[in-house]
Formats: C-alpha cells, sequence, structure tokens
C-alpha cells in the first residue's frame, strides 16, 4: 500500500473519531480530529508528489504551493484547512477557549468536503 493511500485511511478514520466526538459533545476534540483528516489527506496529495515537510505550517504552505497556485485545487481549501488549524491550536493549547458546537459541525463538514475532494483528485490524477 503506498503512503498516499495510507494517509487517505487515516483521514477517514479521523473523520469517523471526529463525527463520534461531535456527537457525543466533545467539540474540542472533534475540532483537533478534524483537522487531522485534512492534514493527514494533504498528507497523501504530498506523497503522490514526493513532496516531504515536517510541520504542520510546512504541509499547509507547500499544499498551497503545489495545488492551490497550480490551480490544480481551489482557494477555498487551503483557506479551510488554515481555519481549521488555526481552531485545532486552540483546541489543543487553549485552555480557556469556548469552542462551540457551531464550530465543530462547520470544520467537521468543511474536513469532510476536504477529504472527498483530495479523494477525487487523487482518483483522477492516476
Amino acid at each position: 500500500m503506498s503512503s498516499g493511500a495510507q494517509f487517505l485511511i487515516l483521514a477517514a478514520e479521523e473523520l469517523e473519531t471526529s463525527q463520534l466526538l461531535l456527537d457525543n459533545k466533545r467539540y474540542r476534540a472533534c475540532l483537533s480530529r478534524a483537522y487531522y483528516a485534512m492534514y493527514f489527506a494533504t498528507q497523501a496529495l504530498l506523497a503522490a508528489r514526493d513532496i516531504k515537510s515536517r510541520t504542520h505550517k510546512g504541509v499547509i504552505q507547500q499544499f498551497s504551493q503545489y495545488f492551490v497556485k497550480s490551480g490544480d485545487l481551489p482557494t477555498s481549501m487551503v483557506k479551510s484547512l488554515i481555519s481549521a488549524y488555526d481552531l485545532r491550536q486552540l483546541s489543543d493549547y487553549e485552555a480557556t477557549a469556548l469552542l462551540t458546537q457551531q464550530q465543530a459541525r462547520q470544520v467537521l463538514g468543511g474536513a469532510t468536503e476536504f477529504v472527498g475532494r483530495v479523494r477525487k483528485f487523487l482518483d483522477s490524477d492516476n
């Protein structure tokens, strides 16, 4: 199994986990897992082109450079990824941050769409 395929499996697992957390009113953790679904999907894209990055910000930058600026994928995807990253930072590192069900639903919905678009792109790229 290719590393890209493995990243897509991880992305799907994170989406499922995020939904379970949302259903159980664990909004902080839901946001974090939804971001990781997007992160792993992005890693699948980068792996498909043998692009490596060691940091989360680096992954976002590489995604923007090689997939969005090229016109392969829409700008809305990098905006969604950055927004999810920012909320994940709050959920994981800011104990006093108030994170809502609406935010969790929105990020999970965006992550589901993001992962789906990545899968479609990778399927059409092969």
